[in-house]
């Protein structure tokens, strides 16, 4: 046979073993793959990136806090006494007296002045006189609480009474009643005080008088009349006078003062709307009821009256 024929041979028969043994020949086995760890200096060169180091966060531990004062509580709003079966029958004899001014008269002080302004030697003579006969001070409160509900009161009870607010009642008023025991009720003009004029009393003092038992209770915002104006205006005088002496007092004042004396018919509705529990006028009188009190009567203390007639006024069946 010639060599190229015996090769040709061969093949075939190869191709053929091969054909035959196709498929039950066994799947190769390949091994696991080796992973090859890449290293920054297996990158090129221009693509390094500075090595990252994290950032970790700490373990969290609840944070400690230093705990605030505990928040005072809004004041709570005290109703008006539900009025008992024998209320509307009730009537008490009891002098609210009313000042202006304690202090010592200017140089220029005309007969108005004068008549507003009790000197202070007067003021501490009647004074001791309230001591030496047994009077004892009560509040406009205790007045409510009386005439509502039947509560109380000394036997020989009177209420003291500061219209405006002047600053001598922080300079002479407090310091003469101090010894006795006394207090009083200082009608304020919140404006006037808000803007720190000189003969009204600052908001620290009438905060420091009101810690020492004083009542502070709204006079308006600027002492304007409110008799025959309009409703917004007597509601911005009066409402906006209780919440500024509300806000530095911390309760909510609770009786009003109308400028002049002058109020009229929306005037006291606005003092029910705003649930104020009284008023105070410069009615003389010193007999009250739950049916007037929202115009009580007073007794005018006259800086250039004697203290008989002080007396008088106090105690006298007639107006001095």
């Amino acid at each position: 046979m010639r060599p190229s024929v015996w090769v040709l041979s061969l093949l075939l028969i190869g191709l053929a073993a091969c054909g035959a043994n196709e498929t039950a020949a066994p799947v190769p086995t390949l091994p696991p793959p080796r992973l090859i760890a890449v290293t920054p200096a297996a990158l090129p060169s221009a693509t390094l990136l500075p090595a990252y180091t994290p950032t970790y966060l700490p373990t969290l531990i609840p944070p400690t806090f230093t705990p605030l004062p505990t928040p005072t509580p809004a004041p709570t709003l005290t109703p008006f006494p539900t009025p008992d079966s024998d209320a509307h029958h009730r009537q008490l004899r009891l002098p609210i007296l009313m000042y202006h001014y304690v202090g010592p008269w200017p140089a220029d002080a005309d007969e108005l002045r004068r008549n507003l302004t009790v000197r202070p030697e007067d003021f501490a003579a009647q004074m001791q006189y309230l001591h030496d006969h047994g009077y004892m001070t009560v509040s406009l409160y205790d007045l409510i609480y009386a005439l509502a509900l039947g509560w109380p009161l000394p036997e020989k009870p009177v209420v003291l009474t500061f219209d405006d607010g002047y600053r001598d009642v922080a300079q002479h008023v407090a310091p003469a009643v101090q010894p006795y025991g006394y207090t009083g009720t200082v009608f304020v003009i919140t404006e006037l005080m808000d803007r720190e004029f000189e003969p009204y009393l600052t908001w620290p003092q009438a905060e420091a008088l009101y810690r020492q038992g004083w009542k502070i209770e709204p006079h308006t915002k600027t002492h304007e009349q409110l008799a025959g104006r309009d409703r917004d205006f007597q509601l911005y005088q009066m409402l906006g006078a209780v919440q500024t002496v509300q806000a530095h007092i911390g309760v909510q004042p609770r009786f009003f003062n109308y400028p002049a004396g002058k109020y009229d018919d929306l005037t006291l509705q606005l003092a029910r709307e705003m649930n104020l529990w009284g008023g105070v006028s410069v009615n003389f009188g010193r007999v009250h009821t739950l049916d007037s009190i929202y115009t009580l009567a007073r007794v005018r203390v006259n800086g250039q009256g004697t203290l008989s007639e002080f007396v008088a006024g106090l105690e006298g069946d007639l107006a001095p």
